[in-house]
Order: structure tokens, then C-alpha cells, then sequence
């Protein structure tokens, strides 16, 4: 087996770890506190922040990895890291201080409502304050994890992260009962404390960085030019995610925690496989980039999209079948009850739609990142947010809560498409009779696959099954479906899967 298939296959299961271990935070997070006001306040007030976090982890990222690469190959890919280092370093650190400063007004500002609660303010300010403070070394995480995907080793930086929602779980557990919901912003700030030192360890602090080397002003000036467009497209999301929740926390206690339950869990299949394949096909794009193979580029993002429908469809579609048995295997204990089972899977089958189209997204976006274009996503990504509120505004008022999960859906596909369409245009276009082929097979194949489980969900022994066996049976009969389908009708990113497959058992 390849080093690089070796690789790709740790990170996805180190990937798997993450963000199994995210839910498990959420669990802990559910079942301790349900969709009480202090999840709702919590998660909101987490949102601001984290949206910042969110631009310096997978922007920075994003925009070091073709960086490093350039410089590299001028033989001062060390003196580069070491300057983005230390400048985002000082950066990372003016926007902790500021948003700690902030803080009071932000929260009094955006989530006014939460006064009416006993400590409800007091929680999201405290909240938002650790996560901002978290923020000073997130930053320089952020650059090294995309300094260890630069050097292939993506499980490494995977299991960075990771550490950082251990932590989370195991302060939550622990100090439950003594900080409340304190204990979960604590555990995120010790946890971003630990990936930080571990890196040094890991790396030895003479091969950290060079720290007598001064800082070059104007290559940091350079990057930042770039990355400050990506990041800000990377952004995007989390923005639209704020938004919802800014309207969310004004239509009543529960629906903040509900929808927040309700989107991580829809989220994990995107994670899995979206950001999964749109990550190990980067490195290619940027290779081809700096090597200018148009084909290899073409190439690149249409095996990204095939890949990534492969996996996709079949999961979200069956989610959707199978989505109030999937949440109260996953969160229905301790606090969370069955009225917050109803309303998360109900709020999980509008967001959906998001998980199909943000995944497109995520792979067509390194395209842009890799061609230097960050500029382009930025400009598409104001128009999001601009539609995004305008139809939360509208869909909250008619539907509630549900207008809001649906909205974000819309949203996504929106997004997607002109994503895709603007991306087309400047890369001289793909091949869209390979991609609409695929899809078609893959879309079959699904249809199958529900058409099949909806039948088989009839059948009065399986129904009367406890969930978690009905779920087993469903998922293994679904895959086993879907991908003989698949095989049936010569779907080509499959056979090319299973090719390798027989490949890599031979190396062995």
C-alpha cells in the first residue's frame, strides 16, 4: 500500500475519531443539560467566538498549505512557517484581548432575551469570554495543522483537534456539578492549551520554529492578504450559524440547544466525508496548481465531487429515513427527553439539505483556494449571508424553528451553485457529461437503496425491533443495496474504488 492511500486512510479514521468524539461532547452535553436555557445560552453564546475560531483553524489552514508549498520550493519553507507563526501569534492576540473587551455588549446586544433568565446573561458572557480567550492560541494551532497537511500527515493534525474536544468531555464530566455549564468553555480552553503544547513536543522546540529569526513584515503582509479572504469565505457558515441562532434565541428556551443538537448531528456525514475527501484531494490540487496541469486540477475536483456524492447521498437519505431512531439512540437520556427527541429530529430533517450542499461546497472551494481566487468565495460568501437573513427573517416568521433549519438549506444550494458555476467559468470548465453520469447512477442507486428501506421499515417484526438492532439491520441492508446497485450499473468512481481496494490487498 502507497504511503499517501496509507495516509488518506488514517486520516479518515482519524477524522471518524473527531468527530464521533464531537457527538460525544454533545452527548455529555445533552445529558447533562438537555435543551434547557443554559444549553440554549451556552451554545449561543459560543457561536461569536467560535465563528472566529472557525476563520483562524480551517482558513489558516487553507491558505498555508499553496504558501508553504511556493516557499518551499525556494528553499525557505521553514523561515515562512516561522514568520505566519509569530505574526498570527501577535494577531491571534489583539483579537482575544478586543472580543474580551467586547463580550458584555456583544452578549447584551445579540441575545438581549437572555436577561430574563436567573444567571442567563452571567453564563453567556463567561462563555464567550473563555472562548475568546481561547483564541490567542488557536491561531498558532491552526498554522501548524496546516503545516503537518502540507507534510501529508493529516491524522496528526486531525488528532490535534481532537484533543481539544477530549478535553472539553472530560472537564464537562467531571465538573458538571461543582462549575455547572461552565465547565464546557473551561475544558475548551484547557483542551486548545494542550494541542498547543503537545505540538511543541511533538515537533522539539528547536524544529518549532527559528525564534531568534525577526519577522518579515512584508511576506506576512502577503499571506495575510490571502488568507484573510479565505478564511473569512471559511467563515461563512459559522456566520450563517450565528444568524440562525441570533434569531433562534428569540423564539423561546429550547430551541437554541434543539437546533444546535439537531445540526451537529446532521453535520458528522459532512465532516466524514465532504470535508474528509475535499482535504486529501487539496494537496493534489495544489500540487497541480504549482505545476500548472490544468488537466490534473480538472481532474482533481471532478474525482472530489464523485467521491464525495458516492458517500453522501446514500448517508443523508437514509438519515432522513431513519432520523427519530438515530436521535434517540444518540442523545435521548439523562435530561434530554422525548419532547427534545421530537423537536431535534424534526429541526434535523431541514438541515439536511445544508449537508448535501455545503459538502459540494467544501470540495469546489479548494479549487479557489488552490488557484488563488479566495477573493471570489468572499464576494459569494457576503451574498450568503445577505440571503441567509433576509430568509430567516421571513421563514422564522411563518414557520418557527423550522423555518429556520429549512433556510439553511436554501441557503446552501444557493451557494453551491454559483460556487460551482463561478468556478467553472475560470478554470476553463470541467467535464460536466462525466459528473452528471455519475451523479445519475449514484441518485439511482439511492433511490433504491430508500425505496427499499421504506418497504422493509414496514415489516411488523422489524418495527417491534428495539432501536438500536432496527438500526443495524436498516443501515447493513441500505449499504448492502446501495452498492450493489452501484456495481450494477458500472457506477465509475465505485469500480475505481473497488480497483484499488484489490490493489493495495495485493501490495500487502
Amino acid at each position: 500500500m502507497s504511503k499517501f492511500k496509507l495516509a488518506s486512510i488514517v486520516f479518515l479514521l482519524s477524522t471518524i475519531l473527531l468527530k464521533f468524539s464531537s457527538m460525544i461532547r454533545d452527548l455529555v452535553i445533552a445529558g447533562f443539560f438537555g435543551n434547557s436555557y443554559m444549553a440554549d445560552v451556552y451554545f449561543a453564546a459560543m457561536t461569536i467566538p467560535n465563528t472566529i475560531v472557525l476563520f483562524m483553524l480551517t482558513g489558516m489552514k487553507d491558505a498555508f498549505l499553496p504558501s508553504y508549498f511556493k516557499y518551499d520550493k525556494l528553499g525557505r519553507g521553514f523561515a515562512h512557517l516561522t514568520n505566519i507563526v509569530k505574526g498570527t501569534f501577535w494577531v491571534s492576540l489583539a483579537i482575544s484581548i478586543v472580543g474580551i473587551i467586547l463580550t458584555p455588549l456583544l452578549m447584551k446586544w445579540f441575545y438581549p432575551d437572555f436577561a430574563s433568565y436567573e444567571f442567563g446573561m452571567k453564563i453567556a458572557i463567561w462563555t464567550s469570554g473563555v472562548y475568546f480567550l481561547s483564541i490567542a492560541l488557536v491561531g498558532v494551532n491552526a498554522v501548524y495543522e496546516g503545516y503537518f497537511d502540507s507534510q501529508r500527515k493529516f491524522s496528526f493534525s486531525t488528532f490535534s483537534q481532537t484533543i481539544v474536544v477530549l478535553t472539553t468531555i472530560l472537564s464537562t464530566w467531571i465538573f458538571h456539578e461543582s462549575l455547572g455549564i461552565y465547565a464546557v468553555p473551561l475544558g475548551y480552553l484547557l483542551g486548545t492549551v494542550f494541542s498547543f503544547l503537545m505540538k511543541i513536543v511533538y515537533l522539539s522546540p528547536g524544529r518549532f520554529m527559528a525564534w531568534k529569526q525577526k519577522m518579515d513584515f512584508p511576506e506576512i503582509k502577503s499571506f495575510y492578504q490571502i488568507f484573510v479572504p479565505v478564511g473569512l469565505t471559511i467563515a461563512v457558515g459559522q456566520v450563517n450559524l450565528t444568524i440562525n441562532i441570533i434569531f433562534a434565541a428569540t423564539l423561546g428556551s429550547g430551541v437554541v440547544s434543539s437546533l444546535n443538537y439537531a445540526f451537529r448531528l446532521v453535520n458528522i456525514p459532512q465532516a466524514i466525508f465532504g470535508v474528509t475527501i475535499a482535504t486529501i484531494v487539496y494537496p493534489i490540487l495544489a500540487q497541480a496548481s504549482s505545476d500548472k496541469n490544468s488537466s490534473l486540477f480538472k481532474t482533481g475536483i471532478e474525482k472530489g465531487l464523485s467521491y464525495m456524492f458516492l458517500f453522501l447521498a446514500p448517508t443523508v437519505v437514509g438519515m432522513i429515513i431513519l432520523m427519530e431512531p438515530i436521535v434517540q439512540v444518540v442523545y435521548q437520556r439523562g435530561a434530554f427527553d422525548a419532547a427534545a427527541t421530537h423537536a431535534t429530529s424534526t429541526y434535523a430533517l431541514f438541515y439536511m439539505g445544508s449537508v448535501l450542499f455545503y459538502s459540494i461546497q467544501a470540495v469546489i472551494a479548494k479549487g479557489f483556494y488552490t488557484l488563488e481566487k479566495g477573493h471570489y468565495m468572499m464576494r459569494i460568501g457576503l451574498i450568503s449571508i445577505v440571503i441567509n437573513i433576509i430568509s430567516n427573517y421571513f421563514l422564522s416568521q411563518i414557520y418557527g424553528p423550522i423555518g429556520l433549519a429549512a433556510s439553511a438549506s436554501i441557503v446552501g444550494f444557493i451557494y453551491s451553485a454559483i460556487t460551482f458555476s463561478t468556478l467553472y467559468k475560470i478554470s476553463g470548465g470541467f467535464s460536466l457529461p462525466f459528473i452528471g453520469k455519475e451523479y445519475t447512477k449514484i441518485i439511482g442507486a439511492t433511490a433504491v437503496m430508500a425505496a427499499s428501506l421504506w418497504y422493509i421499515g414496514k415489516i411488523e417484526w422489524i418495527q417491534n425491533l428495539h432501536n438500536i438492532p432496527f438500526l443495524i439491520i436498516m443501515i447493513i441492508l441500505g449499504a448492502g443495496l446501495y452498492f450493489a446497485v452501484l456495481y450494477a450499473l458500472r457506477t465509475s468512481s465505485f469500480i475505481e474504488l473497488l480497483a484499488k481496494g484489490r490493489k493495495a490487498k495485493k501490495v500487502i
